[in-house]
């Protein structure tokens, strides 16, 4: 009887071992916190709110580069290369991988790329961000407006690498959103609405809150400029309700000034002018309730 109870309480241990959790070979919790952070950074340079992107661009660099996230480095500074585009003039700390030009930035992206699991698909999306970066100095040296024959070349590289840069919704949606520009700046106006609707469609399902109201003030004004007056009204009325719903005060003010001029294309009637007006000084009423000081409520006693 003794014999049996020693056996079955060596069965029990050796059941009780087998049993416990195996020890983790891989461990994410700083790769995850960082990708949290440059989650939150994109979301804050589309709303405006600058500084608090920068301090989190920062700190998910620092965080990846403590440890060695080449994939994460190179997805990190693309984002900063959108930073530099969106503010070009921010004053960036000296030792700060920002404090480096759009361009640079680019050159660090592929050597992330290149050291990374992923070099071919991670070089490939960093071409989506060198037309991005082609796109806007060729708009700046000509008026917002590219040649038909730059048109054409941004177009071919995107679509060279589509298929590799769709493993990722998010930057497949960057990706239409960036032909969609460059249709713009080409005056393809609906082509550029069709690949702005495609950026909408992958934002909407993959719950990307802070760009679908970017995308649909993108449709409007591909609408406008081709001249569908209701088409670009009822887009601007979607992009107004996606930047509520993210509580976009710069996107929210944009949307109406948009608002308010797509009502004065054509032969705008008296009705038009008049909620034209209205919709202009509302948005100046949003930006400056952002700005405003808080207000001490002192004492409720």
């Amino acid at each position: 009887m003794k014999k049996m109870l020693l056996l079955f309480s060596i069965l029990i241990v050796f059941s009780s071992c087998s049993s416990s959790p195996k020890r983790p070979m891989l461990i994410t919790e700083n790769t995850n916190v960082a990708y949290s952070k440059l989650d939150e950074a994109n979301n804050c340079i589309i709303s405006g709110r600058y500084d608090r992107s920068y301090n989190l661009l920062s700190a998910a660099y620092d965080t990846a580069l403590s440890v060695d996230n080449t994939e994460l480095l190179c997805k990190i500074v693309l984002s900063g290369i959108v930073f530099k585009i969106s503010v070009p003039d921010y004053s960036a700390d000296e030792n700060s991988f920002l404090n480096n030009t759009k361009e640079e930035l680019l050159i660090s992206a592929r050597k992330f790329a290149n050291r990374s699991p992923l070099p071919k698909e991670l070089s490939e999306l960093c071409m989506v961000y060198e037309v991005r970066i082609l796109l806007e100095n060729e708009k700046k040296s000509h008026e917002g407006k590219i040649t038909s024959s730059d048109k054409d070349s941004y177009l071919s590289t995107l679509s060279s690498i589509q298929s590799s840069v769709s493993k990722e919704p998010y930057y497949l949606a960057y990706l239409y959103r960036t032909r969609g520009d460059v249709c713009m700046a080409g005056e393809d106006y609906a082509e550029a609405q069709k690949n702005y609707s495609e950026a909408a469609k992958i934002h909407t399902k993959e719950r990307y809150l802070m760009e679908i109201g970017l995308d649909w003030y993108c449709i409007s004004r591909s609408y406008s400029l081709a001249g569908k007056k209701k088409e670009a009204i009822s887009a601007i009325q979607t992009a107004l309700k996606y930047d509520r719903d993210g509580e976009n005060t710069p996107g929210i003010a944009s949307d109406y000034m948009a608002y308010s001029k797509i009502l004065l294309r054509g032969n705008p009637t008296d009705e038009e002018i008049k909620l034209s007006e209205e919709l202009l000084l509302w948005s100046e009423k949003v930006l400056q309730a952002r700005d405003k000081p808080e207000v001490s409520l002192g004492s409720l006693e």
